[in-house]
Order: C-alpha cells, then sequence, then structure tokens
C-alpha cells in the first residue's frame, strides 16, 4: 500500500479536484483506492456526498453518528467502520463498440471538528492505516491549507507527495515551499526520512492567455522544472467540465470521459505511478 498526499499551503489551487480526478484515473487502472479527507473545509466529502442522507440529516446538518476520519484518529470508531464505497458506471465508445467501464473509491469523510484535533502520537494515522494495508493498493490523502498538528499527523502517513501549483496565483509557489518545509520538519523532527516529495503540477492553465503561456514555458526551463520537481502534464482549466462533475458527484472519467481535461489527468495519473516506480 502506498500513501500519497496532495498538499500546497496556498488555498484554492485545486487540491480536492486534482486529487479526486488522479485517484479516479488510478481506480479506473483497477487499482484498490481509498479517500482520506482530513480538511476541516470537507471539500473532497462535500463533492461525493453532498445532501447525501448518510452525512446530512434533513435540515442539511451533518450527523452526529456520521464516522469521519476525526473519529478514526480519536479512536472512537474503527477505521473499516468509517470507510463509505462509492461506485461508478458509465458507457463509452471505443472503435465503435460500446464498453461499459466501472469501478469503485473507497472514502473517508472529513469532519469541521478535525480544527479541534491535537495528539501526541503523531504516527496516529499510520497507525490506523495499518490496518487496511492488506485492502488497498492506494491511499490519497487531501490536506488542508494549512500546518497544523492534522497537516503533521497526513504527513506522517504518507509515503508521497504531490502539489498542485497555479501559474496565476504566484503564492501557490510559495505555499509549496512551506510544503518542503514541512516534509523537512517531519524528517527531521519525527524522523519520517523516507518520505518524498514526488513532484509538482500545474493546475487550472488558461494557455489562451499570453502572460500563462509565457509564464508556462519559463517554468520548464531544465533549471527550474527540476528544482520544482515538475511532471509534464499540466491541467487545463475547464469550468464547464468541473461543473458537471460537481453537479452529478462523479469524477471526470466518468461524466466527462472525451474531454482533454480528462485525458491530461489520465496522463498525470501514468506519470504519477511511474515516478513511484522509479523512486521505489
Amino acid at each position: 500500500m502506498k500513501v500519497i498526499g496532495d498538499y500546497n499551503r496556498k488555498g484554492g489551487v485545486g487540491k480536492s479536484f486534482t486529487l479526486i480526478n488522479i485517484a479516479a484515473q488510478f481506480a479506473e487502472m483497477g487499482h484498490k483506492v481509498l479517500l482520506l479527507d482530513i480538511d476541516s473545509q470537507m471539500n473532497l466529502t462535500q463533492f461525493f456526498f453532498e445532501n447525501n442522507e448518510v452525512l446530512y440529516d434533513e435540515e442539511g446538518n451533518i450527523r452526529e453518528d456520521a464516522a469521519s476520519i476525526y473519529e478514526v484518529l480519536e479512536g472512537e470508531c474503527e477505521i473499516r467502520d468509517a470507510i463509505h464505497t462509492m461506485s461508478f458506471n458509465s458507457k463509452r465508445k471505443v472503435n465503435n463498440k460500446f464498453v461499459n467501464v466501472s469501478f469503485d473509491m473507497d472514502i473517508i469523510f472529513g469532519s469541521k471538528n478535525l480544527d479541534y484535533f491535537g495528539t501526541d502520537e503523531v504516527s496516529v494515522l499510520r497507525d490506523r492505516l495499518e490496518g487496511v494495508e492488506e485492502e488497498y493498493d492506494y491511499v490519497f490523502i487531501d490536506f488542508p491549507p494549512a500546518h497544523n498538528i492534522t497537516t503533521m499527523v497526513g504527513l506522517l502517513a504518507c509515503d508521497y507527495v504531490i502539489s498542485p501549483l497555479q501559474l496565476a496565483k504566484g503564492a501557490s509557489l510559495n505555499g509549496y515551499r512551506d510544503v518542503l518545509a514541512r516534509c523537512q520538519e517531519a524528517e527531521e523532527d519525527y524522523g519520517h526520512d523516507s518520505l518524498v516529495i514526488l513532484g509538482t503540477f500545474y493546475n487550472g492553465i488558461q494557455s489562451f492567455k499570453a502572460d500563462q503561456k509565457e509564464m508556462l514555458a519559463e517554468s520548464y526551463n531544465p533549471e527550474i522544472a527540476e528544482a520544482l520537481s515538475l511532471f509534464n502534464t499540466t491541467i487545463r482549466l475547464d469550468y464547464s467540465s468541473a461543473q458537471i462533475c460537481e453537479a452529478e458527484q462523479a469524477p471526470l472519467n466518468v461524466k466527462c470521459a472525451k474531454t482533454e481535461i480528462n485525458k491530461e489527468f489520465k496522463e498525470l495519473a501514468m506519470e504519477i505511478l511511474n515516478r513511484i516506480e522509479q523512486e521505489s
């Protein structure tokens, strides 16, 4: 089992949406995946479960008995009891024939109570995941845009970290610098010397804008690209497809499989797999 965190200190760079679609590509390839939401904003959770009666009551409030990652970390429930399976099916035309594509993704809810989480056992998430390590190929963790104890607990559970950047938001680069610092802290202060920063990728690219096209070209200067560990794949801004996915509560490879953005996520997922293989 490999654990991958999607982390950038800067908010609004698309961490949840990119993580969902990377994980969905892994699942479509046949890998058994688990998604963890450790962000108190619960963007990943809401993407899949907004207005779902398992999570919300009839008044739209989160149910008190909805087991989340918070209860798992606090030891109030077993990790298996907090897992919810989402099944996806779609039809695609391949070589003039329609084929069925189906896969599952397991998800553990986030919680607003994560803002109040505190522990001296920073390896608690890693320890909890040991209970299901034989059941999953990959675990994906959606991080909060913050540095707190929850962030460090998440980092100590990770084998790899990926980080989305946005050309139009210079602050996302500063957020990535904070990722580097926190990963160094995980190693030096907590002994997690096997954590690998797998790479960064640009999200929300608007290549029709001259300034972004120029900035992107400059970023792929070999020296800069190496310093940022940039993946070759960039993810375009596709507001329409994102809206469809959010409305239908399903990833791109289910609802917008023919789009260029879905193809880019497939390419990015393959790059991530290749880098993991190289690191291993």
